[in-house]
């Protein structure tokens, strides 16, 4: 009886024996190589592939949109983001545009044709007075420069009572100097109405300075009328206290008076 070689047996498959192990790898396919022992492999791409090499990182971007004042668009919408409206100023009387009660700089024009109506102002005072000819035209150069000044104060308080803003100081102050001027040019008149008193001289010189304002500040008449009615409550605050400080020293005068004849 012959015996079976090893090479005559039929070899066993693993799909002939239920308790062979499953082969994880894919049957003719050649299976991924492996890293050597000891060597760290990556399949992955490098850090800096993808880096731009003209990137600019000395800027930042957020700031320079802050500074240009660039809109930033929308994260969804995609569209830009509206500037916040302007709070609009509000006055003691009032919400206007805000808009400045002066708004040109130019301060030369106005400036020499008001010391020019100054000129015309004082000499027509020395040649209607009835006293000494030049205190007349030295007061009623005095009388521009101190109304000018509290024109410039009326001024800061119609802006605070309108919500507005003032504007060029210096185009403010040229155009206040000649609103003055044509009221001084006017009240230096001798209208021959009533002989006791300046009083159509006043109310005319008044007018003049109205008319001054709307024209020279392009302001609406109501506007006028504010800086026109704070003007003459400054002004009469000024007079008042020159009164309170007369009254002051001929008391104290005459308390001295008094107590060295005694």
């Amino acid at each position: 009886m012959s015996q079976d070689t090893p090479n005559d047996r039929p070899q066993e498959t693993p799909a002939d024996d239920q308790n062979a192990p499953i082969p994880l790898e894919p049957r003719g396919e050649e299976p991924p190589r492996r890293p050597a022992p000891g060597k760290a492999h990556i399949d992955a791409p490098g850090l800096t592939d993808d880096f731009d090499e003209d990137a600019d990182f000395e800027s930042d971007p957020e700031v320079e949109r802050i500074v240009k004042g660039i809109p930033v668009e929308g994260k969804k919408t995609g569209e830009a983001r509206k500037p916040a409206p302007e709070r609009a100023r509000v006055g003691l009387l009032g919400v206007e545009s805000g808009e400045p009660l002066c708004a040109s700089e130019a301060w030369r024009t106005p400036a020499i044709i008001g010391g020019l109506v100054t000129l015309t102002a004082a000499v027509l005072a020395g040649v209607y007075a009835d006293h000494t000819l030049w205190a007349f035209v030295l007061i009623t150069i005095y009388r521009a420069a101190l109304h000018t000044g509290t024109g410039i104060g009326a001024l800061i308080l119609t802006a605070m009572l309108l919500g507005r803003k003032v504007g060029s100081f210096e185009g403010a102050a040229a155009r206040m100097f000649l609103c003055v001027s044509l009221f001084l040019v006017v009240y230096s008149l001798d209208i021959p109405i009533m002989k006791t008193s300046k009083l159509e001289e006043s109310v005319l010189g008044a007018a003049a300075y109205f008319g001054g304002l709307v024209v020279a500040f392009r302001l609406p008449p109501r506007d006028a009328a504010v800086v026109g009615g704070s003007h003459f409550g400054v002004a009469m605050l000024l007079w008042l206290g020159g009164l309170l400080s007369s009254a002051i020293q001929a008391g104290a005068l005459a308390g001295a008076g008094s107590g060295g004849g005694g």
